[in-house]
């Protein structure tokens, strides 16, 4: 029994990816990797886009310095037009957090970084619909207490005339 535990203890120890709180995203965001923790940028990599992420030339990542933070936006663009992108926060040296993830988009923006945060408040998305379809927009909020950007406001339509609903609504088919 001693040893059961011990090897779940050396088990858990030995891990690359470091635990965190359960994030409380709408429903299209679910079993997504929000909030998880990698000792390294790689291993998040691995975890998200899986061990071949590095040889694959689909895979893009993109490192930015926005305020304080140190980012690394990833995409996978397999898909062409919409791409789903994931925001990693490199928080120390041994460090690399999932701050942002979303479904497959055209765009994702920073907003304006706040002089207090030293970060961007906000982030935006956007998908590029076909013909005949509406776009989604989704804005998202810094969670200083979940460290995290939460989706908080989501829109249909297209450039000028959006209109809001659920965020627990979106991209579903």
């Amino acid at each position: 029994m001693y040893l059961k535990y011990l090897s779940i203890a050396i088990l858990l120890i030995g891990s690359d990816v470091l635990a965190g709180e359960v994030v409380a995203v709408p429903s299209a965001w679910h079993n997504s990797h929000y909030g998880a923790c990698y000792r390294l940028l790689e291993t998040g990599m691995s975890d998200i886009y899986g061990p071949g992420f590095s040889q694959d030339e689909n895979i893009l990542q993109l490192r930015r310095q926005i305020g304080s933070p140190k980012f690394v936006i990833a995409t996978d663009i397999t898909s062409g037009t919409n791409a789903q992108k994931t925001v990693f926060e490199q928080r120390t040296s041994t460090e690399w957090c999932v701050v942002l993830t979303s479904p497959p988009v055209a765009a994702l923006v920073s907003g304006t970084v706040s002089p207090t945060l030293r970060r961007p408040v906000t982030w935006t998305t956007v998908t590029q619909a076909p013909p005949g379809y509406q776009e989604t927009k989704v804005l998202y909020k810094w969670n200083a207490r979940q460290l995290i950007y939460t989706p908080v406001r989501c829109y249909r339509g297209e450039e000028g005339r959006w209109q809001k609903f659920n965020c627990n609504e979106a991209y579903q088919q």
